[in-house]
């Protein structure tokens, strides 16, 4: 749950009943419009371009405490959700960040091109990071260098329930309407990157963020699907805010099909909080008058929709509930003549820590009278080399450490008999 408290400190009366309503309104429409998150078998996946998120290269004017709060909001209403263009200054991500709560953590990039950052926030109730996150860099051909990403993609690795999978969040180069080439290269490179390495280890890899697609019949789109991926029918949803653009996109690579989709679609933010017509007169006092030249700015409706996207954004967010829960499946293909569902080998399954519990007892009683017996070996070795006070010496070393860690060096040196000096 968002953490609502602050909204207490508003002092103007106005902007606070205006925030606690529009919250209200906000979170019905989450709770009509996006299945459930409190579930057990499935989590929700989202993909959102917040614009500028925290530049001030091309934002009129700084977000209000309401629009984090809203953002917030619609972001807690899924379990791991990445985020494009957070910007150099991260106060307001760091905002959103603690309004979350406290289960809430965040892994994100240094800046790249235009200086946005790369992030993913998630629920650490849901879902687990397993330490591994990288961004990705063309590696050399024929000995030639790769032209390289504008944004570099970031990827990391994530658990939810019985689902690993490895995640690479990307904003790709918009470049010249006109000229598709440069964007068509960068779909299409880090698709095939993400496909020769699927071929090796087999698992399973989810790409999602701002791929800049105008639509399903696109050449852009072409360059994805044609790298090895799938964009299910239930995700293929107009992004934009203001036009039936696809920018947004979440594609998929899995390992024997494991990737089970359940529901789907797009959230349109606008119909609950900055509404198109509703709130114009609201928040019309509180557009910029002059723009950065010092010239007069303005703050008619379609200027309204224009500032509205700086408080929230200009991309509706894309989200998708997936299967975590495959325990009926896998108990059902343990049955005689079946395919396990799952191989969980020690050296090259996904699962490196699942061993049979004889296997591994056995494994370790071994261990453990290997080291005993190699203890002994080291004893009687030093004993003969240090002479006879050898063992009063150890014994005394021994007992120094088990002191205390409250007791000082100095203390322990004074109570030290002279012997051991």
């Amino acid at each position: 749950m968002v953490q609502y408290s602050g909204i207490r400190h508003f002092e103007n009366a106005t902007t606070r009943n205006r925030t606690v309503e529009r919250l209200l309104a906000l979170r019905a429409g989450i709770a009509r419009d996006i299945s459930e998150r409190n579930k057990q078998e499935s989590f929700h996946l989202a993909s959102w371009n917040i614009r500028d998120f925290g530049g001030h290269r091309l934002n009129p004017s700084p977000r209000m405490p309401e629009s984090l709060l809203y953002i917030a909001e619609v972001i807690s209403a899924f379990d791991l959700v990445a985020v494009q263009e957070v910007n150099e200054d991260m106060t307001d991500f760091q905002s959103v960040t603690r309004l979350l709560g406290p289960h809430w953590n965040y892994i994100v990039t240094d800046q790249s091109g235009n200086e946005e950052r790369l992030a993913f926030l998630f629920d650490t109730r849901k879902i687990l990071f397993r330490h591994v996150a990288g961004e990705i860099v063309l590696a050399n051909k024929k000995g030639k260098a790769q032209i390289q990403f504008n944004r570099t993609p970031f990827m990391v690795a994530f658990q939810a329930g019985w689902f690993k999978f490895n995640i690479c969040t990307v904003h790709i180069y918009y470049g010249d309407a006109k000229n598709l080439t440069p964007r068509k290269r960068e779909i299409a490179d880090i698709a095939n990157f993400f496909t020769k390495r699927q071929k090796k280890d087999g698992e399973t890899y989810i790409l999602l963020g701002d791929f800049n697609i105008l639509n399903p019949q696109d050449p852009t789109m072409d360059a994805l699907l044609g790298g090895g991926f799938t964009v299910p029918n239930e995700l293929r949803k107009p992004t934009a805010l203001a036009s039936a653009n696809y920018y947004d996109q979440i594609a998929l690579r899995a390992r024997e099909k494991i990737v089970q989709i359940e529901k789907a679609g797009c959230f349109h933010w606008q119909n609950y909080v900055f509404r198109d017509d509703a709130d114009y007169a609201t928040y019309k006092p509180y557009m910029p008058t002059k723009n950065r030249n010092g010239k007069p700015a303005k703050t008619d409706l379609s200027a309204y929709k224009k500032w509205r996207t700086w408080q929230m954004s200009d991309h509706l967010p894309l989200w998708t509930e997936i299967k975590m829960d495959f325990t009926d499946s896998y108990l059902q293909s343990l049955e005689t003549g079946k395919k396990p569902l799952a191989e969980f080998s020690p050296e090259t399954g996904p699962r490196a820590d699942a061993r049979t519990a004889d296997d591994t007892g056995r494994k370790k009683t071994m261990e453990r009278k290997k080291t005993a017996k190699a203890k002994k070996r080291a004893v009687k070795k030093s004993r003969g080399k240090r002479g006879k006070h050898a063992g009063a010496h150890s014994r005394f070393e021994a007992m120094i450490w088990r002191l205390p860690r409250s007791t000082s060096m100095d203390h322990r040196r004074r109570r030290a008999p002279a012997s051991a000096a």
